[in-house]
């Protein structure tokens, strides 16, 4: 199973970062459209699903957000967990334990992808492995002092890692 975070790892969502900041949703989904998905973010995921990977998105956002991406795009994704579905947020582990719980996956068999400490430390809670999403984030620095497992400046380096993976 692999576990994407949403926002700076599948889209670029630095242009309503303030709107997200202020928790003004109807804002962010006014603006979902003017939002690009990153460069290899289609193929990773479509190559994954052809591979038999189940595939999950667990973001800090509403859920609203990452399924208009789902809907919009054909993603082959039927797990999305947002903040609404658990009473604890990253880094606590609740909402990546829940996404392997609804794929019946184990931990040893599950990746986290993400571009934020938090998600590090969320993955290291849960018992999965942490790659960290260098290509969103805007202090990489800040991510790779998180010492993820595997950390990546391109979706096509994470890509190739992950199809290549057990």
């Amino acid at each position: 199973m692999i576990i994407f975070d949403f926002d700076l790892t599948l889209v670029d969502t630095k242009p309503v970062e303030a709107l997200r900041a202020a928790r003004e949703w109807k804002s962010v989904m006014a603006r979902a459209s003017e939002l690009e998905v990153y460069d290899g973010v289609h193929e990773l995921l479509v190559d994954l699903d052809a591979g038999g990977q189940t595939l999950a998105i667990v973001t800090k956002s509403p859920d609203m957000v990452p399924r208009a991406f789902v809907r919009r795009y054909g993603w082959p994704i039927s797990i999305v967990i947002g903040y609404h579905q658990v009473s604890r947020r990253k880094p606590d582990p609740e909402a990546l334990v829940l996404a392997m719980r609804r794929a019946g996956a184990k931990t040893h068999e599950t990746f986290h992808v993400g571009d934020h400490p938090e998600d590090t430390e969320a993955s290291r809670r849960a018992g999965i492995v942490a790659i960290g999403a260098g290509w969103g984030s805007e202090d990489v620095g800040l991510l790779t002092a998180s010492n993820p497992d595997h950390l990546f400046t391109s979706v096509h380096e994470c890509r190739e890692f992950l199809l290549s993976a057990p």
